[in-house]
């Protein structure tokens, strides 16, 4: 776990870093020109998720340290993956990467808000965040880096263009490294850490699937966007989230759902995929 405190946040600096540099101001501004999809994909990120992660707090039989691991899994941004996924179902990747870039850039003010609200209204344990020293950490390992890529995008794009795409191969490699890293560290406690946080892994997926689709089905009309804002909401930064956890608390039991989830939403996304794929080559 010191391994991850120490190199973790030059990894998140490095993957956020790329995660900005595929930021096309063109992009944004075709998204912003009609920005009812955006704004139901930043309402899923931002207030269902979190709503998702208290309701299950507050429902949910679990030790105070899962409680919270719980919590922080559900308040952090998608993950580098997310972009990726949505281009191989032809999804509207513009969108994907607006989400993914603006839920990272603000994160030095979302997930220390949430998580000092939480520890003042809703968690029965003991735990603290310096606000001011928390988001400004955030700030310099999350969020200036992803405005560095953008701005760097917009000033050299046809050079940095050429280069995205072996920049988010190695961005995707740090990422898994990260999640894996931690739970090859803890692969001894790993049986026990599923039997603890596995099936509210597997509930929280649920409960994001139904109420993304939900959501979408209702508000979206094109097929594209649907699925860049279910692929969004189902990712969550399980690297990012090992970090955070690794820079506020000693006990790796807190985030125990992070890893757990990590592993999962991926199996669940090769089924989301493999099931797209399979039903557009019967309607062919």
């Amino acid at each position: 776990m010191e391994f991850v405190k120490l190199v973790g946040p030059f990894g998140t600096i490095f993957i956020m870093f790329a995660l900005g540099l595929n930021l096309n101001i063109n992009d944004f501004i075709k998204v912003i020109k009609k920005p009812n999809n955006l704004i139901i994909g930043l309402i899923s990120q931002l207030i269902i998720l979190p709503l998702i992660g208290l309701i299950l707090v507050k429902a949910y039989p679990m030790r105070e340290e899962f409680q919270l691991g719980v919590f922080l899994l559900l308040i952090l941004p998608s993950a580098v993956m997310s972009n990726y996924a949505t281009k191989l179902i032809k999804g509207n990747v513009a969108l994907s990467i607006i989400l993914t870039s603006i839920c990272a850039l603000f994160s030095f003010m979302t997930i220390p808000t949430f998580l000092t609200l939480f520890s003042m209204f809703v968690f029965d344990g003991n735990f603290e965040v310096e606000l001011l020293s928390f988001s400004l950490k955030l700030f310099f390992f999350m969020s200036l880096p992803t405005m560095i890529g953008v701005l760097l995008r917009s000033k050299f794009p046809k050079y940095i263009e050429n280069k995205t795409f072996g920049l988010d191969r190695a961005a995707l490699f740090l990422f898994l490294f990260i999640i894996f890293y931690a739970i090859y560290t803890e692969r001894f406690n790993l049986k026990s850490y599923f039997e603890d946080t596995g099936g509210i892994s597997f509930i929280i997926v649920f409960l994001i699937l139904i109420s993304v689709f939900t959501i979408t089905n209702v508000f979206i009309d094109d097929t594209g966007s649907k699925r860049a804002i279910r692929i969004e909401a189902l990712l969550q930064n399980g690297a990012m989230g090992i970090v955070v956890g690794a820079q506020i608390f000693d006990k790796i039991t807190y985030i125990t759902p992070i890893a757990i989830y990590a592993l999962i939403q991926y199996i669940v996304l090769m089924f989301y995929i493999g099931n797209i794929n399979i039903t557009e080559k019967n309607i062919k």
